[in-house]
């Protein structure tokens, strides 16, 4: 089986399982034995059995009421004018199209690209979705269109070495903006009474470093990121947007608790105790407190998450559940 994933990034070749920055899409990539083609020369891509298209986002300043405050052309526009599906169904025998981001994303395109990238869907062979969340999104944005999961997966060559060693401090999952709700969380995060870390990112907010009690890493590899993970006792992640659920996977690889949206297949599975309405913060802040009080509670949320991970995201099964699919 012939098979291939199309994204915006420039390189043309293979995945090694010692990649330092095995991130989602890397991690499947490497499951498959896929090729990887930069989406610009998709016209030369051909004799796959399946074609995997991650389609940049294509980011527009537009602020959350729908107002533009630059006059900046869509990057993704011309792709989405452009032959792009025809050209790979024609040389390819299936071509599917893979969640990038939140389902919503389109809506900050202009109306016409939302069209081109709506007509997008309903051409492409199957749509692949992070979440079971999103697949009831696009099952009723494209009703004639078939609907798969793809989840999150991790591939731990770099890391299955790091012993866990939690230290006595919080790690949250994003910066101060509404796309990983970080205020949200650094709140939440202060009612275990410990420092408080998060990872740099293109949303830190200016004057974020003058945040109390708020430590910051710079951004760094996965494997690098991963061995800084694993010294976490608590972690956060009060993030509003529904996307692969990185965080929360990589939490509950070493048994880390971590409070967070309930929408998100990662952190529902893993960690059922604490998933919640992304903006009940009464809950979160309860379980906080619970977990910092009760031993015994924090000790079954941690066992939880490591025997879930193990269960339902590993790479045999991904692998499994990916070629059952295809």
């Amino acid at each position: 089986m012939k098979i291939a994933f199309v994204t915006e990034m420039g390189f043309q070749g293979k995945i090694s399982d010692t990649h330092e920055n095995m991130r989602t899409e890397f991690a499947w990539m490497y499951a498959m034995n896929a090729d990887h083609h930069c989406i610009r020369q998709y016209q030369t891509i051909q004799g796959y059995d399946h074609v995997f298209i991650i389609f940049p986002k294509g980011k527009l300043n537009l602020n959350a009421e729908g107002s533009k405050i630059a006059n900046q052309i869509n990057p993704s526009s011309s792709l989405l004018k452009s032959d792009l599906i025809v050209k790979l169904k024609e040389q390819n025998k299936k071509v599917y199209y893979v969640q990038e981001g939140p389902s919503w994303w389109f809506n900050d395109y202009d109306v016409q690209d939302q069209i081109l990238f709506y007509n997008m869907l309903a051409s492409v062979d199957a749509i692949y979705a992070h979440n079971q969340h999103d697949m009831s999104f696009y099952q009723g944005l494209v009703p004639t269109q078939i609907i798969r999961l793809i989840t999150t997966l991790m591939i731990d060559t770099h890391i299955k070495d790091i012993v866990a060693e939690p230290e006595d401090k919080v790690l949250i999952g994003g910066n101060f903006s509404r796309w990983y709700n970080g205020f949200q969380s650094y709140l939440v995060a202060s009612e275990f009474n410990l420092p408080i870390w998060v990872q740099e990112s293109h949303s830190k907010r200016e004057n974020e470093d003058q945040i109390d009690n708020l430590n910051h890493f710079p951004r760094m590899m996965w494997n690098h990121w991963m061995q800084e993970v694993s010294k976490f006792k608590y972690a956060v992640h009060l993030m509003p947007t529904i996307a692969a659920g990185t965080f929360s996977l990589n939490c509950a690889y070493f048994g880390i608790p971590c409070i967070g949206n309930k929408n998100v297949d990662t952190q529902r599975v893993c960690h059922p105790n604490l998933s919640i309405d992304v903006d009940d913060l009464e809950a979160a802040r309860r379980l906080a407190i619970q977990l910092r009080d009760d031993k015994d509670f924090y000790s079954l949320c941690s066992k939880q998450s490591k025997t879930y991970y193990k269960q339902f995201y590993g790479i045999e099964s991904w692998k499994k559940t990916m070629y059952d699919t295809l």
